[in-house]
């Protein structure tokens, strides 16, 4: 049976028309980051991270809605930077003090919980897709599975206090989140336009250079990422969890 797509909405800003994908991409990213944010200062009583992160997303931003990742005659592209960037803060993050402290102060329960969060880009995905701007293996039609990361997060936020073996429960879900993550990101970037692009139907995956939709990777996945860099700290910190 084929997949029918539904009709483009769009939000009128003034005289602009904005894709409900775009309106739903500034929502849940700028959602996603005040999750992002609080967590931090929450678990690590200070400002100067939250500021740094909040700083680098305004500068990406800003660059994204000048055209400068939406560049993709050029190998490398811009975009490539970018995700090299997350990666990096990613890693720093995890290894620094203030990820010690993430580490030791949030509660596994909350780690996994937030995780919840992934339905957010999956959604967005969805309608990215719907709005011609994202290729279909990018979504939960195709060979993104990380809508399953969301639901086995709140399952097992909701259930955690019956859990008996919360250890191997939070290995098992780390292994299964970064796994899918891995998965996404993957046909993510073997969809773009370059010479190692493996997916060749259309469109390219070029959308997520693009503003508001650079949050994706940029926040989205950086929240993701991060999330679990901090549990694999904390796994490793301490045998009680």
């Amino acid at each position: 049976m084929g997949i029918v797509r539904t009709e483009r909405i769009f939000f009128f800003i003034g005289e602009q028309p904005m894709a409900l994908s775009a309106v739903f991409a500034a929502t849940s990213i700028l959602l996603t980051l005040g999750f992002m944010i609080f967590w931090i200062i929450r678990y690590t009583g200070g400002y100067k991270l939250a500021v740094a992160i909040i700083g680098f997303e305004l500068v990406i931003g800003f660059l994204s809605a000048l055209g400068i990742f939406s560049d993709f005659s050029r190998f490398p592209p811009p975009m490539v930077a970018v995700i090299m960037s997350v990666f990096a803060i990613t890693i720093a993050i995890t290894l620094s003090p203030k990820g010690a402290t993430l580490a030791d102060a949030t509660p596994m329960r909350v780690l996994i919980g937030l995780q919840a969060f992934r339905l957010l880009p999956e959604t967005l995905l969805d309608l990215a897709w719907r709005d011609g701007l994202a290729p279909i293996q990018m979504t939960w039609h195709g060979r993104n599975f990380d809508i399953v990361s969301a639901i086995l997060a709140g399952l097992v936020w909701y259930v955690w206090p019956q859990i008996s073996n919360k250890r191997l429960i939070s290995i098992l879900y780390t292994t299964v989140g970064v796994s899918l993550l891995i998965n996404i990101l993957s046909v993510a970037i073997l969809s773009m336009p370059s010479p190692f692009r493996y997916f060749f139907n259309e469109p390219a995956n070029t959308f997520v250079g693009s503003f508001p939709y650079i949050g994706l990777p940029t926040v989205q996945v950086l929240f993701a990422l991060l999330l679990h860099g901090i549990t694999i700290r904390k796994l490793f910190r301490t045998k009680e969890i």
